[in-house]
């Protein structure tokens, strides 16, 4: 457990993210995030808890995309660094790795980027967007405007396993069809065998979540294999800003459904932009975990001026009380506290022949319910488990095999 505030001149902040490996394409901008947060906070004098201003001091670990080293950054960060907070993982792997070790330890952990949803945790906390503030808006409107014959593609791991289950009840509520559906590991890199199977299957748009630097070189190979039906990925452009690294136009006719990337409209995200590539000018895009981890600090932020206190139970029953951040990049984005999970704006980007990205829709400013839809309140009493699709008894007709 952290060492109590009154201990301690600065609040810590420990972070661990992919810098190295496979993840790090998506994960590094996150860090800028987390930076550029705290210098705004320590630039404006800190925080004041237990009577007095005090300056964040940030710890960053690089998890090279590796999960054993999660679990021991976490215990690092937890047991050297003392850590107030610790936000941590890319892949639902790295994140359980590390968070495991951070709630254990009665320390407040946060995960900031989209997950499968449903962690009922009271420790635990998620800036990003949840399946359904994604998948079933974005899926309904692929049904209604392209047709309902899919097809999906994943990585074989918890995240896409469950975002599997997130399409099933998609396409289910939207009278949708899936016609394949596969899972492959990460080092998969060759995709001819699959591209001729979708072909096959001719379905009228495909569903993927291809997660990492191998996986993503479908999209060459499927633009040189005249495989031309929709997209629709919301991990790709998200995370890997795809269209910015493969030629044009091998990402065409894809749509996203971030809740930022650099392209959202409004002052809030120009100015996010300006910031980010003021303090790191190499950036080639600010991607959705930039955002979140920004998002994550000055959440925290926000809760400790609350609570006058890094004292972790009263930091959470601030955090519980519906933390507000109505300047987020993306839009107002709301931490509700019976849910750990926030209500933000989502969007509907589609990537164009040129790659340049087109807004097809902002699906408005959409509440994280899922949890509440089966009956739980965090601020009453913590399952301390994770929740998925086949827990609502209502949608187990559109899981079943």
């Amino acid at each position: 457990m952290a060492t109590p505030a009154s201990a301690k001149d600065k609040i810590t902040v420990c972070t661990i993210d992919d810098l190295s490996g496979d993840f790090s394409i998506m994960s590094t901008p996150k860090t800028y995030g987390y930076k550029l947060a705290v210098k705004e906070i320590n630039d404006a004098g800190g925080i004041e808890v237990d009577g007095k201003k005090k300056l964040i001091d940030l710890i960053s670990y690089d998890g090279q995309s590796d999960v054993k080293r999660y679990q021991e950054m976490a215990q690092r960060c937890v047991f050297e660094n003392e850590a107030d907070v610790v936000m941590a993982g890319y892949t639902g792997a790295e994140r359980e790795a590390a968070r495991k070790e951070v709630v254990r330890n009665k320390t407040i952990y946060w995960h900031n980027n989209q997950g499968e949803g449903g962690i009922a945790d009271h420790y635990s906390f998620f800036a990003g967007p949840t399946p359904e503030q994604q998948v079933l808006p974005a899926i309904k409107y692929m049904v209604e405007k392209i047709g309902p014959r899919m097809t999906f593609i994943g990585a074989d791991y918890n995240f896409c396993r469950a975002i599997g289950q997130w399409v099933r009840v998609a396409a289910g509520l939207a009278g949708g069809k899936i016609e394949m559906e596969e899972y492959f590991p990460f080092g998969v890199s060759q995709w001819q065998a699959t591209i001729d199977k979708i072909k096959g299957a001719k379905p009228d748009f495909q569903v993927h979540c291809l997660v990492g630097a191998d996986q993503v070189q479908f999209y060459p190979q499927a633009q040189a294999a005249g495989l031309k039906t929709p997209v629709w990925s919301n991990v790709t452009i998200s995370d890997g800003y795809e269209h910015k690294r493969f030629a044009p136009p091998s990402l065409a006719n894809l749509y996203v459904p971030p809740g930022y990337i650099e392209d959202v409209p409004g002052e809030a995200s120009k100015a996010f932009v300006a910031k980010i590539r003021a303090m790191f000018p190499s950036t080639p895009y600010v991607n959705e975990h930039a955002a979140f981890g920004y998002v994550a600090v000055k959440a925290m932020g926000e809760a400790w001026k609350k609570a006058g206190s890094t004292d972790t139970e009263k930091t959470i029953a601030a955090l519980e009380s519906d933390i507000s951040l109505p300047d987020a990049p993306g839009g107002p984005w709301i931490m509700r506290g019976k849910q750990h999970h926030a209500a933000m704006h989502t969007y509907l980007f589609k990537v164009k022949e040129d790659h340049t990205l087109a807004l097809v829709s902002d699906l408005g400013m959409t509440e994280p319910q899922f949890l509440t839809s089966i009956g739980v309140d965090m601020t009453k009493k913590a399952p301390n488990r994770q929740f998925l699709p086949p827990d609502n008894p209502e949608w187990k007709k559109y899981l079943a095999p």
